[in-house]
C-alpha cells in the first residue's frame, strides 16, 4: 500500500483515496461480493479500478501487487457489514505513530 510518509501522506490525500475506493466498492463491487464473500477481504486498485478478493488482507494485497507489478494506490476493506475492529485499530495506531515527532 502507499507509503504514509512524505508529501503524499496528507490527510486530504488519504481522504481522497478512501473516498475513491469506497465509491468503487459501493457502486460496482458490493452487489457482486456481498453476501457470497462476507468476512473475506477485498483490495481495490483505485487507479485501475481492479480488485482482488482473499481470505486475508495480506493475501488480497499480494494478489493485487502481482497483477499490477506493485504500482498504484490500494485500499483494503473487509467485505460485509461487520466492522473489522483490528484493522481499524492498526490504521489508527499507524496514523498516530506517523504524527509523533522523531
Amino acid at each position: 500500500m502507499q507509503s504514509t510518509s512524505g508529501p503524499m501522506a496528507t490527510q486530504e490525500y488519504r481522504d481522497e483515496l478512501v473516498a475513491k475506493g469506497l465509491d468503487f466498492y459501493n457502486n460496482k463491487l458490493r452487489d457482486l461480493l456481498e453476501p457470497v464473500h462476507n468476512s473475506e477481504y477485498v483490495v481495490i486498485h483505485v487507479d485501475a479500478e481492479d480488485y482482488a478478493v482473499a481470505k486475508s488482507l495480506a493475501a488480497a494485497t499480494r494478489a493485487m501487487r502481482r497483477r499490477h507489478e506493485a504500482d498504484g494506490r490500494l485500499i483494503g476493506l473487509k467485505i460485509g457489514r461487520e466492522p473489522e475492529f483490528g484493522l481499524a485499530a492498526r490504521l489508527i495506531a499507524a496514523e498516530q505513530a506517523a504524527a509523533m515527532p522523531k
